[in-house]
């Protein structure tokens, strides 16, 4: 016999993604390249002041 799937509690489930959920993925992956990036640009900040700093301590500035 031929399951037709017309009774719903056996129906096949559907979980897809929904162009919202998608839209909603993209715009979290941009939003943690944004962090990541300005994190990058502070700890090369940091890098920079601290190498001054070492400078300033060896007598070379």
């Amino acid at each position: 016999m031929k399951n037709l799937h017309l009774d719903y509690e056996n129906r096949p489930r559907k979980y897809g993604v929904t162009p919202d959920d998608l839209k909603a993925m993209q715009q979290r992956r941009i939003e943690a390249a944004e962090r990541r990036q300005a994190e990058a640009a502070e700890n090369e900040r940091r890098a920079v002041a601290l190498g001054e700093a070492f400078r300033v301590l060896k007598g070379e500035a």
